[in-house]
């Protein structure tokens, strides 16, 4: 068997051996060249953050930094391609700060921005800043509370013939603003302003801007509107102008007086309203009372109302409030007493035993005509008290009871009527 022999001759004049030689020999002599013999090379570092170094003076003085803090500043480095390619060298190693060393007292500082490399045998230099100085303020920090002023901007007429615009209603009465005490100082009036851009036809809510403004006017800067969260609603009240009747609610009503309604007299019978803009429409008269029937009693029954006191439109004009009268002549009461083992406690907390904390019988007035009146018992009332939704601790609690008629349609129980409940462990 013959020994295959390594042959020189034959590797050089080997034409695939060559190639692979020249590649290899190629990339090591490009290493190098990039290593040792290229020049340096300039780069850019863009948005290197610029820190603010607080120093012990104006820890010391309280002063606190206002406006703007995100400094960002871009950086020019030099050094080797593979030292400062953009794979190898960032931001984070750069160490760029702004020293407030002669910060002691409130005021506008310039500061100086000094760069340099986190690590100090990083081999690469610094050699340009895209700026070199920060303008920055430090004051004294004070905070306030103050009442807002609504504000409409719009060129024109708000609304248009017909509708009647009411008094703005914001969403909160006063603001939180803090900020630099010499800002703060400044503050002459805070206004919630709304800008609108059409003729208003109806009610609107729209997002106020909150505008804290000086003496002159001038806007203010650095102040911080409720910690930042300043959502502020301006409702525009708009309503339709119109004439309309005047009525009257009732609630709690007896079956037969659903069918045959309770007569009752007004005054003024009409008057000019504000009404919604959107159902103006659909409304035939306003309701400018509800009346409760457990309110009426036997004989003449007289209410007023302020116009104040109407919660559905806005009395504009032929009206300075208004009297209502209902003559229940026709009928008459009757009292029962009702006694406490009749009464029914529902809803009762498992965790806490209630009863009633005074034994003793409660005199229960029912108005209707006295035929039906002579026709009830004691036992045709039922008494409940519902507990659920009672806020209670150990003790006796107010609470109001719901009281019913069975079986009758044309009585009602008269007046409202609260049982003590004592609550124990």
């Amino acid at each position: 068997m013959r020994k295959s022999r390594f042959s020189l001759n034959g590797l050089i004049y080997n034409n695939r051996m060559v190639v692979i030689l020249s590649l290899i020999l190629s990339v090591v002599i490009w290493v190098f060249v990039s290593i040792k013999v290229s020049p340096p090379q300039e780069r850019v570092i863009k948005d290197v953050p610029v820190k603010i170094e607080m120093s012990a003076s104006v820890e010391a003085f309280d002063l606190q930094l206002f406006g703007r803090k995100d400094f960002k500043v871009d950086v020019t480095v030099v050094g080797k391609r593979y030292v400062v390619a953009e794979r190898l060298l960032s931001a984070d190693d750069l160490i760029v700060t702004a020293s407030t060393n002669y910060v002691d007292s409130a005021g506008k500082y310039t500061l100086r921005i000094d760069a340099k490399k986190k690590s100090a045998d990083a081999e690469f230099e610094i050699i340009k800043l895209s700026y070199e100085y920060v303008d920055v303020f430090f004051d004294y920090y004070k905070e306030g509370k103050y009442t807002l002023t609504p504000e409409i901007v719009f060129d024109g007429e708000l609304v248009l013939d017909g509708y009647f615009k009411d008094k703005e209603i914001l969403s909160a009465k006063t603001v939180k603003i803090s900020g630099p005490a010499t800002e703060m100082q400044k503050i002459d009036k805070v206004f919630a302003r709304v800008t609108l851009k059409n003729v208003l036809t109806s009610t609107q809510t729209l997002d106020a801007e909150i505008l804290p403004v000086g003496e002159l006017g001038g806007t203010l800067r650095y102040l911080t509107i409720n910690n930042d969260n300043a959502d502020i609603s301006m409702t525009i009240p708009v309503y339709k102008v119109a004439e309309l009747p005047a009525a009257v609610t009732f609630k709690n009503i007896p079956p037969a007086f659903i069918t045959t309604p309770l007569q009752y007299g007004i005054t003024p019978q009409n008057a000019v309203f504000g009404i919604d803009a959107v159902q103006h429409e659909s409304i035939k008269e306003v309701s400018v009372k509800t009346i409760d029937f457990a309110d009426l009693k036997p004989g003449l029954n007289t209410f007023t109302v302020k116009n104040e006191d109407i919660k559905n439109a806005k009395v504009l004009e032929k009206a300075d409030g208004f009297k209502i009268t209902v003559d229940l002549k026709s009928v008459t009461s009757k009292s029962f007493n009702i006694p406490a083992e009749n009464v029914i406690l529902k809803n009762v907390n498992p965790a806490n035993a209630a009863e009633l904390a005074n034994k003793t019988a409660k005199r229960i007035t029912v108005v209707g005509p006295a035929d039906r009146l002579a026709e009830l018992m004691p036992e045709d009332l039922t008494v409940e008290i519902d507990l659920e939704n009672i806020q209670h601790d150990v003790g006796n609690v107010s609470v109001p009871a719901i009281v019913a008629l069975k079986n009758n349609d044309n009585c009602w129980v008269s007046g409202h009527y609260n049982y003590d409940v004592k609550f124990t462990k």
